[in-house]
């Protein structure tokens, strides 16, 4: 199983729901093509540190996500790249994220060796 992490951003110009129906688009692309979504954060809106398309600002997304189908992440960048509402994308391969179980011990053992 592969782990992904997809940073986004939108034009700033979009309505709130235009951006719920991307987000929405781009979770489609992933599921139909045998991903799994796992987190979703919305950074909001952000300055950009150079204009791009003529915008200073744009809406930031990440969306991590896992799936054992290798050509997923090309498919997901071959729509990104058409869709003129993403003015910039980046998807990259990340660790798999440890499980809560294992945050806890570590966490406990920190605990007692600050004691």
């Amino acid at each position: 199983m592969r782990h992904y992490e997809l940073v986004f951003v939108l034009k700033p110009t979009m309505t709130e729901e235009e951006m719920a129906s991307k987000l929405e688009t781009i979770q489609k692309i992933i599921s139909s093509n045998g991903g799994e979504i796992y987190n979703i954060d919305k950074w909001g809106r952000k300055e950009l540190a150079y204009p791009i398309q003529n915008f200073n600002n744009g809406y930031y997304f990440i969306l991590n996500f896992k799936t054992e189908n290798s050509e997923l992440p090309r498919n997901l960048e071959y729509n990104l790249r058409l869709d003129e509402d993403v003015i910039r994308f980046l998807n990259f391969k990340i660790k798999p994220p440890k499980k809560e179980e294992e945050k806890k011990e570590v966490s406990e053992t920190a605990e007692k060796q600050g004691e």
